[in-house]
């Protein structure tokens, strides 16, 4: 049997913007702060991540090796990283999809063809659903509480309705179908089809494929972030490192982005707009800020690590990163901060000045500090920051720092603050709206005869 998404051997020697933004570029150092923080046991081969945000709980499912039985799901405490229980489950379970609001864990198994339904609070195994051949992915929307499963070896994807646990439809995609991302408020579905390297995108009200779009080489996994309506897909066969982003909105290709060799996993951290890629032949993970569409740091695992999949925990800002053909998974971690941005005054005629302030907090509980470093400024229309970046100053865990901003275009205007991070806190950003009007001009009287 093969096992979905493993590189081939040859190889392993690899926001929405409130406007579009397309020239936006920050130039923060990098230090964000994100660290291997910790290596945990967990089963053989781990090959997918789900998070309850419930319970605070990480499900990693356990590969092992081909037709390898029983197969096993280990269960973390997200607040201390230490190993709950283990459930075994079917033949080789890859995908994990959580339902957070209804605490139900579903895992796709590649050799059993079905998903075993995980109950969030007994942590037991309360049935499974036969599906397609090779089932490889899953993803949950909650606001329809309905499961999707990619089927790689039939090339469809199986419905399940999570109130009756039934299969309510099947649905013909591409060849070889992998990842998959949902955005809840279109009530759309995006499938990677790896062998086609196409996405296809399905109405989730009807359940009928709407369109389907080049998405780069061998499209792998996908994460969707709802707040932005911003689709990403990892280029799995990309020696270069690519990642290609859709808009959600028009379901078209936007741009790409560079990331390390050969990336595979990837997930969003809604909360701050950063996405997180593992670079399966570089060893390391890429961290993407979505605001700005660039890479903003690079974190590097232990040789030899080939990391796979990547979940990321909101409620502690942790990154868990599978590392494949091992017991381990890594833990990207550091101290969690926000930035909110407000200008003073917010509404302002062309070619006049505003005083524009990021404030860092830092979120991450117990032994909080006070965030140092820098802050850079950018904006979604035509103007100057004077200085472009300042230095944060403060007290307990709040600092902060101001620049100048004079617009020279008319209109609603979006200012961006990022925090750059430091050695011990994460960066993140924020943004605020200004509203520039054109300057009015004079009175029509006749000008004054020279005398």
């Amino acid at each position: 049997m093969h096992r979905p998404n493993q590189i081939p051997p040859g190889l392993v020697l690899l926001l929405v913007s409130l406007m579009t933004i397309s020239s936006l570029i920050l130039t923060a150092p990098l230090i964000h702060g994100e660290a291997l923080t910790a290596t945990i046991s967990v089963g053989v081969n781990p090959s997918g991540i789900g998070v309850n945000t419930s319970t605070n709980r990480i499900y990693v499912s356990n590969y092992g090796n081909n037709g390898t039985f029983p197969s096993t799901v280990s269960v973390l405490n997200g607040a201390n990283n230490s190993l709950v229980t283990t459930i075994t489950v079917g033949v080789n379970p890859t995908g994990v999809g959580v339902n957070s609001l209804t605490n139900r864990i579903y895992v796709a198994n590649y050799n059993s063809s079905n998903v075993s339904i995980i109950n969030g609070a007994t942590n037991a195994v309360v049935g499974n659903i036969t599906v397609g051949t090779h089932p490889s992915h899953v993803a949950v929307d909650q606001a329809t509480n309905e499961i999707y499963v990619t089927n790689s070896g039939d090339g469809t994807v199986s419905v399940i309705n999570g109130t009756t646990s039934m299969v309510t439809a099947t649905i013909r995609v591409g060849n070889r179908p992998g990842g998959l991302g949902i955005i809840s408020s279109s009530n759309k579905v995006y499938v990677a089809n790896s062998l086609d390297s196409t996405v296809s995108i399905i109405n989730g009200h009807n359940h009928n494929v709407i369109k389907t779009i080049d998405a780069g080489n061998d499209p792998g996994n996908i994460a969707a972030d709802n707040s932005t309506s911003m689709i990403y897909v990892v280029d799995s066969n990309s020696s270069s490192g690519l990642v290609t982003v859709i808009d959600g909105s028009s379901n078209d290709v936007a741009y790409t982005i560079s990331v390390g060799a050969f990336p595979t996993g990837i997930d969003i951290n809604q909360g701050t707009n950063k996405i997180y890629v593992a670079n399966s032949a570089d060893g390391t993970v890429s961290v993407v800020d979505g605001f700005s569409k660039t890479e903003i740091n690079t974190v590097s695992l232990p040789i030899g690590t080939n990391p796979g999949a990547v979940g990321v925990n909101p409620v502690t800002g942790s990154l868990y990163v599978a590392n494949g053909g091992r017991k381990t998974l890594s833990v990207i971690s550091g101290r969690s901060t926000t930035t909110s941005v407000s200008c003073n005054p917010p509404s302002l005629a062309i070619n006049s000045n505003t005083v524009c302030t990021a404030t860092v907090t830092d979120t991450s509980g117990s032994g909080a500090s006070t965030p140092m470093g820098l802050a850079y400024f950018s904006s979604s229309g035509p103007g100057s920051f004077t200085p472009a970046n300042c230095t944060l100053s403060g007290t307990g865990i709040i600092a902060s720092c101001s620049v100048s901003y004079s617009p020279s275009g008319g209109g609603s205007q979006g200012i961006f603050g990022t925090f750059s991070g430091s050695t011990n806190h994460m960066s993140s950003s924020g943004t605020y709206m200004i509203t520039v009007s054109m300057p009015t001009t004079g009175g029509g009287g006749a000008p004054p005869r020279p005398k």
